[in-house]
């Protein structure tokens, strides 16, 4: 079985003239939750397409059980949702997920299984057999869900999963996204540390192009990160 264990060691990766990460290291543990936070623009969204082999590192190394992360044998086993939850307009819902199935792997019987659950899950009925092109963004950030989360893949990396949700329809995915696997390794971004609470186990934050991990948002953890993340977001006791 592959284990999606995630290890950064001094990952560098600028644009231009900007650095995002000057450095980055950390490792997470096959089966951990991780909660990804940080300031707008501290390199979240770029973290994830690094893991998910989108983005090449300028320097340093990116190991998905034990592979890079662009590999195809790492790639058919990862579930991604990125920032704004691009779909191809003429396609179907279900023709999305048709395809996310045939990458990897899954049977008729393991589809059709899949697609009941996810279209309860997400409330996709609706909408499942209707193209990307005309549906609310609303409608197309469940679609991608779907796609991501489509056969539990070992690695599944969520960027911002709640937004464009209802409460309702938030509140299920964080349900299926406490659900997962023990032999899912699950990384999350958002900005509402409320959804963290429910899910991560472990905080990875991002600030001034460095990373660290530890602690969680329960109890007086909670409240330490909560008071540091706020803190690097307003600038208070910046150097």
């Amino acid at each position: 079985m592959f284990e999606a264990a995630v290890s950064f060691k001094n990952v560098t990766k600028s644009f231009g003239p900007r650095a995002v990460f000057a450095g980055v290291s950390f490792e997470l543990a096959a089966g951990g939750r991780c909660g990804l936070i940080g300031p707008n623009g501290a390199g979240k969204s770029t973290l994830l397409k690094l893991l998910m082999g989108a983005l090449r590192a300028d320097a340093g190394e990116i190991l998905v059980g034990g592979l890079p992360p662009w590999r195809p044998s790492v790639r058919r086993r990862a579930g991604f949702l990125p920032e704004g939850a691009p779909l191809m307009g003429d396609l179907t819902v279900r023709e999305h997920l048709v395809l996310a199935a045939r990458l990897r792997g899954l049977s008729p019987g393991e589809f059709s299984a899949e697609e009941d659950r996810l279209t309860e899950t997400l409330a996709l009925a609706d909408f499942y057999h209707r193209p990307a092109a005309g549906l609310s963004q609303g409608q197309k950030r469940r679609a991608a869900l779907a796609s991501a989360l489509l056969g539990s893949p070992p690695l599944l990396a969520l960027d911002e999963p709640t937004s464009g949700l209802d409460p309702e329809e938030a509140f299920r995915l964080l349900a299926l996204l406490r659900a997962l696997s023990s032999a899912t390794t699950l990384i999350v971004s958002s900005h509402l540390l409320s959804d963290l609470r429910e899910i991560a186990g472990q905080i990875l934050t991002l600030a001034a192009g460095r990373a660290s991990l530890g602690g969680s948002l329960v109890g007086s953890d909670y409240l330490e990160l909560h008071g540091d993340y706020s803190a690097r977001v307003s600038g208070e006791g910046a150097p």
